[in-house]
């Protein structure tokens, strides 16, 4: 994937933002599973994400990346 994350409709480069709603705990993570396929499948199955949103400046599509 490339360094600069591009808007997919309009080809803008996207602006980071930061999520405000979290859990009980704090935190917002995604956790893989342990699967043959799909797109989360060359992940450790204990391995943790951070959910982070990327917004448009243009047309304000916010897309969200598992880093």
């Amino acid at each position: 994937m490339p360094s600069e994350k591009v808007c997919p409709d309009c080809e803008e480069p996207l602006e980071q933002m930061e999520l405000q709603g979290t859990d009980v705990m704090g935190t917002l993570s995604i956790i893989s599973e342990a699967s043959d396929d799909g797109f989360l499948s060359s992940l450790q199955a204990d391995e943790i994400l951070t959910p982070v949103p990327y917004v448009c400046p243009e047309c304000r599509r916010t897309l969200v990346y598992a880093e």
